[in-house]
């Protein structure tokens, strides 16, 4: 901030903290300036702004600090999560910060081996410090929208992003109209255990090569389990064998005697 927008926040501080019924010194409200004077002009107004009509107690960096997290799209823990998570199902559009993902590459291990609980907590735990660091540093978060598969799901996804404020209505509008190339690999044909590349992928030559070792993989899989199937018929007609002949000895035995 330069010289006459500082006048400028300092004199909303005091006037802030007026209508809440406290009186900030100049020299308490300059410090308190100082601290906020990264952020833009217009997120400090609008953070201000929500502090006279929704904030009761005392004046305190803490309620406008939550304020203005929440005008530069920086959602709390809870939100934060329930959003995250969604990231889970690779089909869905998750429009998240850079926070948000940094905090899930935590979680997602947890998350895959089925402890949710687990999960959440360990999210919460990084995202907290995560954004800790970020206001320390007067680090402004930046969104990215992670494109799922399913199609259907992703206009909604941006739209409610939309609706939250954690894009701009420019930005919704060139997510909605990107168009995924087709996956690499036929998942119809993986769900019946054959690896086949999906028409019209255009596979490079070095994805032409992986798709072969995959194959490759596959059919030696294959033959290794066969054989070891065929071992264990051979073990348990051995076994059978065995078993039949003991049962006639004994049977034999029990004759003579």
């Amino acid at each position: 901030m330069n010289e006459l927008e500082m006048q400028w926040l300092v004199k909303q501080l005091m006037g802030t903290a007026e209508v809440l019924g406290q009186t900030l010194s100049p020299t308490a409200a300059a410090m308190m300036a100082e601290d906020l004077s990264s952020f833009p002009q217009l997120v400090l107004a609008r953070a201000l702004s929500r502090v006279r009509n929704e904030h009761a107690g005392r004046l305190t960096p803490k309620a406008i600090l939550d304020r203005i997290d929440e005008a530069v799209g920086r959602p709390a823990a809870n939100e934060a999560w329930a959003i995250a998570s969604t990231a889970l199902d690779e089909r869905a559009t998750v429009v998240w910060t850079n926070e948000m993902a940094a905090a899930w590459s935590l979680a997602r291990p947890v998350a895959e081996a089925g402890d949710m609980v687990g999960a959440r907590m360990a999210f919460i735990t990084a995202y907290e410090r995560v954004v800790r660091g970020a206001r320390e540093a007067k680090a402004m978060p930046t969104v990215t929208v992670s494109i799922g598969w399913d199609a259907e799901g992703r206009n909604p996804a941006i739209e409610k992003a939309l609706e939250l404020g954690y894009i701009t209505p420019e930005r919704a509008a060139q997510e909605m109209t990107i168009t995924l190339p087709p996956p690499v690999f036929n998942p119809v044909a993986l769900l019946t255990g054959r690896v086949e590349e999906t028409p019209g992928a255009g596979l490079t030559p070095e994805l032409r090569a992986r798709l072969k070792s995959l194959r490759d993989d596959l059919a030696n899989r294959r033959s290794r389990t066969g054989a070891v199937q065929r071992l264990e018929r051979i073990k348990q007609a051995r076994y059978k064998r065995e078993l039949n002949q003991r049962v006639q000895q004994r049977l034999a035995e029990e004759g003579k005697a």
